[in-house]
């Protein structure tokens, strides 16, 4: 080989390395992708926000479908002239995106000065979402409270119903699709501890405004 063919291979070789030696540093020195804080609340309600819209009202990191992936429980309310009501919402976190894995009904109710947190029992290794509407339909000449529990993981909103109305006993309706007696048993503890001479009742009454 010629001593010219020789220079020629040598500088398509150091040209090489350099080349692969300069995109390498090139590649290392690109910013690694930000991982997104479920920790802090503020970025967890704006997550859910981008999913579900500007009308969210909560949303909570937890453990609410015994996964291991992100969850996020979440609730919105709709005040419409033809819907009004309030809905659960669970979201998973799939292949690194969150989308919706659950959705209830829209059910009564207003996030307006209610409570909502998460709740655990015991007998269960995950968590489920408590709601009760307070003091919000409640008035002077009566009125009535909707309480829910969430149970993500079976998909089912047991419910409670306390009426207060001035011509019948204060009354609790609990639904008979509650399959768990400690849930049951909330729901009615909670009630008797602020009205203890309430009556509990088979039939759901619906109130008229």
């Amino acid at each position: 080989m010629s001593l010219n063919n020789k220079i020629f291979l040598l500088i398509i070789f150091f040209s090489s390395v350099i080349f692969f030696s300069c995109s390498d540093k090139k590649s290392n020195n690109q910013p690694a992708e930000l991982s997104i804080d479920y920790n802090n609340p503020a970025v967890v309600m704006q997550q859910a926000k981008n999913i579900l819209g500007n009308n969210v009202k909560f949303a909570y990191k937890g453990t609410f479908d015994n996964d291991s992936t992100i969850e996020i429980a979440a609730g919105t309310e709709e005040n419409g002239p033809k819907l009004f009501g309030i809905k659960f919402y669970l979201l998973k976190e799939i292949q690194g995106k969150l989308s919706i894995s659950y959705e209830s009904p829209l059910l009564n109710g207003s996030y307006k000065e209610c409570l909502i947190k998460k709740i655990k029992f015991p007998l269960l290794n995950y968590e489920l979402v408590y709601y009760n509407s307070q003091s919000f339909y409640l008035g002077s000449g009566g009125g009535e409270i909707f309480s829910y529990i969430i149970n993500y993981k079976d998909g089912k909103v047991y419910y409670a119903h306390f009426i207060s109305n001035p011509n019948n006993p204060i009354a609790l309706y609990v639904s008979k699709d509650i399959d768990m007696e400690n849930i049951k048993n909330f729901f009615i503890a909670n009630f008797k501890r602020d009205y203890p001479n309430l009556k509990l009742i088979d039939k759901d009454i619906i109130l008229k405004y």
